[in-house]
């Protein structure tokens, strides 16, 4: 399938969201993660074993990644390679969460793609006001068992008035902490707190430039000629693109307050991103969502930097 959920994966999502694509359980609340693994089944490991020739000769230095409850191959992989089991992946965002913030670690979303090469988990962090909107915060970890992408956890935030993804003072705090699976993950939970505790902070600046955009007179030619430079389309994609962020700019209700202001725009593009054309209708909420948040939006980061320069 297109979306990457197959026979031998689920997933679930919490506060009554309907799930990745519509395929899982709906929750009322959050889980614990014990819970959510048990829900998500994600309770399998991950096993080594090795791969031979049709001869029967033993291929050196190559092993296949095998998932045990299900027998299937998730990847082969070189000698180098780290497992990190699903339940390690847990507990190492509990122990992030828990130290970092002091926080009940709760799980909002979390499952398997591609009959498990792809593991995912989503944390509901505590919510924040921005320049009278409301904001939810939120961690997110992706591991890869087929050996196409190392772990990956980090920040990113939603205003909820229109599911909107911001990103924002990325250059003051990464967004994003990376381990390879060449690398073991014990002794880097610190080095992950660490950088995860610098990006949580990011919020406090967030609100700063918030506030500042928000009073910041936009030059609407500057940034569109700025912004035209950046995209990377074809000119007639790009006029596509910038007549509907104008647009929504000019007329969308919530953003009549800032009308006028970097914010405005800011929002504008954001609100393009999080819910254009073909996303609008072939994904759901929670696909935008996971997607924003392991992948990243190359055009808001772009127009934060036209607005914060």
């Amino acid at each position: 399938m297109a979306h990457g959920i197959m026979e031998n994966d689920t997933m679930f999502s919490g506060n009554g969201i309907r799930p990745w694509h519509g395929i899982g359980t709906v929750l009322d609340d959050c889980p614990t993660s014990d819970e959510a693994i048990r829900i998500a089944r994600l309770g399998w490991d991950v096993k080594q074993e090795p791969v031979y020739l049709n001869n029967g000769t033993k291929i050196d230095g190559v092993w296949a990644n095998i998932r045990q409850d299900t027998k299937d191959v998730l990847g082969i992989v070189r000698d180098k390679y780290r497992i990190v089991q699903n339940a390690e992946s847990f507990a190492f965002v509990d122990n992030i969460i828990s130290n970092t913030k002091g926080i009940e670690c709760r799980y909002e979303t979390a499952g398997s793609l591609f009959n498990g090469k792809r593991v995912f988990m989503l944390v509901r962090l505590p919510d924040m006001d921005l320049v009278g909107d409301k904001v939810e915060n939120y961690l997110f970890l992706s591991n890869s068992h087929d050996g196409s992408t190392g772990l990956m956890a980090g920040i990113s935030n939603v205003r909820v008035v229109c599911n909107n993804t911001l990103q924002m003072a990325e250059r003051e705090a990464s967004r994003i902490w990376k381990i390879r699976h060449t690398e073991s993950l014990k002794g880097k939970q610190a080095e992950a707190e660490m950088a995860l505790g610098l990006a949580l902070s990011y919020n406090e600046r967030i609100k700063e430039d918030a506030e500042k955009l928000a009073v910041q007179k936009l030059d609407e030619e500057k940034f569109f000629r700025e912004f035209f430079k950046k995209l990377n389309l074809t000119d007639k994609s790009k006029e596509k693109v910038m007549f509907s962020i104008a647009d929504i700019y000019k007329n969308k209700d919530d953003l009549q307050n800032f009308k006028g202001t970097k914010w405005g725009i800011y929002n504008a593009v954001a609100d393009y991103v999080s819910n254009s054309e073909p996303l609008r209708h072939t994904s759901t909420m929670a696909d935008r969502k996971m997607a924003a948040f392991m992948d990243g939006y190359t055009m808001l980061s772009s127009a934060y930097d036209i607005l914060a320069a």
